[in-house]
Parts: C-alpha cells; sequence; structure tokens
C-alpha cells in the first residue's frame, strides 16, 4: 500500500534577497514553487500528495527589511508565531516532506511552531530547503531537536539564484531516493 504524502511548508513572496540585490518575487516565494514543482513531480512517479501552506497569522511583511527584522526577533528570541490549522487528516500521514527557506542559518519560526504544534512520531520527515548559499546549515539540528520521535531522512537544497533548475534538482533527489516512498 502506497504511503500517505503530504508536502508541508512555508514560503514568503514578496522582496528577497537574490544575488546580493533585493528582488520582488511575486506572491510566490522560491519555497512554494518547489513544493508545487515536488507534488508534479512525485505524481509523475505514481505517488498523490497534498499541499499544505504553513501560514503565520501574523503575515510577514512583504519588504525585505521588514522581513529581516521580524525573521531575526523571531530567531533571537527563540518565538514561535501561531500558524493556520494543519491539514486535514493529518494523522494518517506517513511522509512529509517538509519545505522552507533558510533563515538565519536555520528553520523560520513558522516551521518551528509546526513542528511544536503536531505529533511527529513514527512519521517519516523530508527536508527540503531553498537557501542563498546556506544549504541545511543548522536547521537538520533544529528539526531533530523539535521533533526526536520522528524518522528524518536525507533531503534536498534547492539555491534560490537557481530556481530554474529547481525542477531537475527534485527529479534527481526522487530517482535516487523513490524507494524511501513506498
Amino acid at each position: 500500500m502506497a504511503k500517505k504524502i503530504l508536502i508541508a511548508y512555508f514560503s514568503h513572496g514578496g522582496e528577497n534577497l537574490v544575488d546580493d540585490q533585493i528582488v520582488d518575487l511575486g506572491d510566490e516565494g522560491n519555497t512554494k514553487v518547489a513544493a508545487k514543482l515536488l507534488q508534479q513531480a512525485l505524481q509523475g512517479h505514481g505517488f498523490n500528495a497534498n499541499l499544505f501552506e504553513i501560514e503565520p497569522l501574523i503575515p510577514y511583511d512583504r519588504s525585505y527589511e521588514g522581513t529581516l527584522a521580524r525573521s531575526r526577533q523571531e530567531y533571537e528570541s527563540g518565538a514561535a508565531p501561531l500558524i493556520n490549522d494543519g491539514p486535514n487528516g493529518y494523522d494518517a500521514y506517513d511522509v512529509i516532506f517538509l519545505g522552507y527557506p533558510n533563515w538565519w542559518g536555520t528553520l523560520p519560526a513558522p516551521i518551528v511552531s509546526f513542528l511544536r504544534d503536531h505529533d511527529l512520531a513514527n512519521k517519516k520527515i523530508i527536508p527540503f530547503v531553498t537557501h542563498g548559499g546556506q544549504r541545511f546549515l543548522y536547521s537538520i539540528e533544529t528539526i531533530r531537536k523539535e521533533a526526536p520521535a520522528a524518522d528524518l531522512a536525507e533531503g534536498f537544497a534547492i539555491a534560490a539564484p537557481y530556481m530554474s533548475a529547481a525542477k531537475n534538482v527534485i527529479e534527481d533527489w526522487l530517482k535516487d531516493n523513490v524507494d524511501k516512498l513506498n
């Protein structure tokens, strides 16, 4: 029987730093784009996966500077903001792809909230990160700390300046790891 797969992700649209320049990503941040590409790739391999966007109840500023200030304060204080309710039927999922941008070398606060708000015991977590050059850095250690009873598998990283190659990164990961989904 195929495992039930969820792609839970946090993404920030609006302004972002790409190649040392502030650019407007529009309403869909890089991680949301990657989550949708992952869903399509999984379907191409015969898997159904549901998308769930993790959203803070108080949205982040669309400006780069506003988001930077808030995310730094959350990082330094260890704050975990209130987020939207989890997906329907959460308990039935076996595999959770967890997507996020690398902020301050680790998880953005809404992902920490998601990990704290959900029982992840015996669930396989496969992280994927969009980043500006730091890949996962300390985020894997933070996932282990916040979800110690989860089965944490190796995930994949997509460099934000090379989002045009995201589909290839995902396909390459799936080719090497599709057996982890059965």
